[in-house]
């Protein structure tokens, strides 16, 4: 298993691209290869194994990763004539944690591989508090899970390691493995704690890997604004955002999602926090858009749906689908209000985002400002050779 994601000769043949189809892997390291671009693959295991890329010429351009039945048919982690060392993987990943410990983040749990973020492309791994959550987007990954779960427990003794299987990906690598422990046991969930606030997180059941670690700064934003406010939490998922925004003192946050094991498991968290009061949050299960028919004024809205399109097809009824909702939210604020309003839907740029919200303000009827403009927090890095991995996207807006 040591050698599962490095076994290739570079004598081999490896991957080679079609004539002039190298210039974004050569000149500007961009770690995707598209499927149209791939000539041909020269190796009977090129599935899983670490592969010499090469330009029509036959010069070795770079070291990447074989999908054969996805859009993204080569993930670059390379780009030089020279084999990555064996161990590439482990020091990407010390640099990666190491990275996350510079931040000073008031956290128990954050990302500590971010994927092309981190150089690793296709791993996710997520730290909550005692355990360490490892999400595998390629075969390549999922062939060195036991390499990968060996070193976090070398780098901290004791912490359990969960392997979370993200369906879509599941579906278009062709893997295999189930979620689940591959070291230590437990229930699939853990407590953390985030500012002042202790939440439960179901890594076993829960959206994503659990929970929604790329808010957090966003969220102590969110907490701040709600001092002595009523907050409506829209798609609150396990109401992160209210429990900040009550333990900053908001005086009434309403969350509203669809779920109902998602609003009990965010309803139970209010207990772990000492100071919390439970007359404080009202918990709605509903449809978002049927809520906003007759809701309540509010000081402070937080809108942050799930994706509305994953594909470019998508795109243009998941624009339509953003325009109304923040049309809505914008509606039902108090003179003064502020709203928080997202997008993670990684087809939808920032400027096509920033047009929708102002679009959706000039709609709503009211006179609206963009104070701010939102990422995801510190610990879910961006290449800058790799621009598409930028997916959240807000805006802080005031409406007289």
């Amino acid at each position: 298993m040591r050698n599962s994601l490095s076994s290739s000769d570079s004598a081999g043949p490896g991957i080679v691209l079609k004539e002039g189809r190298e210039g974004p892997v050569r000149r500007r390291h961009h770690p995707w290869v598209y499927s149209q671009a791939v000539e041909r693959v020269d190796d009977l295991d090129a599935p899983g194994g670490l592969l010499p890329v090469r330009s029509a010429d036959g010069s070795v351009i770079g070291w990447g990763h074989y999908s054969p039945g996805s859009l993204i048919a080569v993930r670059m982690v390379a780009f030089s004539a020279e084999k990555p060392p064996e161990d590439w993987v482990e020091q990407r990943i010390r640099t990666a944690w190491s990275l996350r410990n510079r931040l000073g983040l008031d956290t128990d749990s954050y990302r500590i591989v971010n994927a092309e973020g981190d150089y690793l492309p296709g791993l996710v791994i997520d730290l909550y508090a005692d355990t360490a959550v490892v999400c595998p987007h390629t075969r390549s990954v999922e062939a060195g899970l036991d390499r990968i779960a060996e070193f976090l427990c070398a780098e901290q003794p004791g912490l359990r390691v969960f392997v979370r299987r993200d369906e879509h990906f599941a579906r278009v690598e062709k893997l295999s493995i189930a979620s689940g422990y591959v070291r230590g046991d437990g229930d699939g969930a853990t407590v953390i704690k985030e500012g002042n606030v202790s939440l439960k997180v179901d890594f076993a059941h829960g959206q994503k890997t659990g929970y929604y670690l790329d808010q957090r700064a966003n969220r102590t934003l969110i907490a701040k604004s709600c001092v002595g406010k009523t907050l409506l939490n829209l798609f609150s998922y396990t109401g992160a955002v209210a429990l900040r925004a009550a333990a900053a003192g908001a005086v009434k946050v309403t969350s509203v999602d669809s779920s109902r094991s998602a609003l009990e498991l965010g309803e139970g968290s209010v207990s772990l926090s000492p100071g919390l009061r439970g007359d404080t949050f009202e918990w709605v299960q509903a449809d978002v858009f049927s809520y906003l028919e007759s809701p309540s004024r509010c000081d402070v809205v937080v809108a942050d749906p799930p994706p509305f399109a994953r594909r470019r097809v998508e795109r243009d009824g998941a624009l339509k689908g953003y325009l109304s909702l923040f049309q809505q939210c914008l509606r039902v604020l108090s003179p003064g209000g502020l709203a928080f309003l997202f997008s993670c839907s990684g087809v939808v740029d920032r400027p096509t985002f920033q047009q929708v919200v102002g679009e959706a303000a000039l709609r709503s009827g009211r006179t609206a400002r963009l104070l701010s403009e939102l990422h995801a927090d510190v610990d879910h890095p961006v290449a800058a050779s790799h621009p598409e991995g930028e997916y959240l996207k807000g805006w802080m807006v005031h409406v007289q």
